[in-house]
């Protein structure tokens, strides 16, 4: 789904970058292992910024961002100067990359814009090599229900009918050939509720 105005102001901005950078980042580091990275994919890479931190903080050596929202990558591929970066617009429900493409996949919040979300996580598990790595955070149903949750509905778009609830997300990421390593739910000040995740294609998928 394209961000509405809103979304678009919230995602391409100082304080967004810096929280990125800051606290959601630090958690991905915290709950994962991943170095040394030879291939990435960030799914919904927005206008650069997360995928840039995936190369500072992952080492990763060649990364692919991509956006289903040719706005953003305009912005990312301006703002891009590394030559191991290259941005694209790409569904991430259906992606053209070949099998077994990628070492790591990383999405800093995406998945819940998808309606078909399990056509996400099939492709994920597709592009991603045996034994690769998923290192997410991203929203449920539940971070929509109560609290502030509930001011968020109303200026921001989601596929509602169709989003999934934590329990049945991860479920599914194991249907499609994935081991749950870390699991963290996280509420900060609050604000918003979500959850990050690292696991692992298994071997034999």
């Amino acid at each position: 789904m394209r961000l509405n105005y809103i979304e678009f102001l919230a995602m391409n901005n100082p304080v967004r970058r810096f929280v990125q950078e800051n606290y959601e980042l630090k958690i991905l580091q915290k709950i994962s292992s991943v170095r040394d990275i030879q291939t990435a994919l960030e799914i919904g890479c927005g206008s650069g910024n997360g995928t840039k931190l995936i190369k500072k903080y992952f080492s990763a050596k060649n990364i692919v961002g991509i956006d289903l929202d040719e706005r953003m990558i305009r912005i990312a591929e301006r703002r891009n100067t590394d030559p191991g970066i290259n941005f694209m617009v790409s569904d991430a429900s259906k992606m053209d990359f070949p099998d077994n493409s990628f070492d790591a996949i990383f999405d800093f919040g995406i998945i819940h814009h998808i309606p078909n979300w399990k056509d996400c996580l099939n492709e994920l598990s597709r592009v991603l090599k045996p034994g690769g790595e998923l290192i997410l955070e991203d929203l449920s149903k539940e971070s929509f229900t109560k609290d502030i949750g509930l001011l968020y509905r109303i200026i921001s778009v989601h596929p509602y009918k169709e989003l999934y609830e934590v329990d049945e997300f991860i479920k599914y990421l194991k249907y499609v050939g994935f081991d749950i390593i870390t699991f963290r739910k996280s509420n900060p000040l609050g604000l918003i509720r979500f959850f990050s995740l690292y696991a692992r294609k298994k071997n034999d998928n």
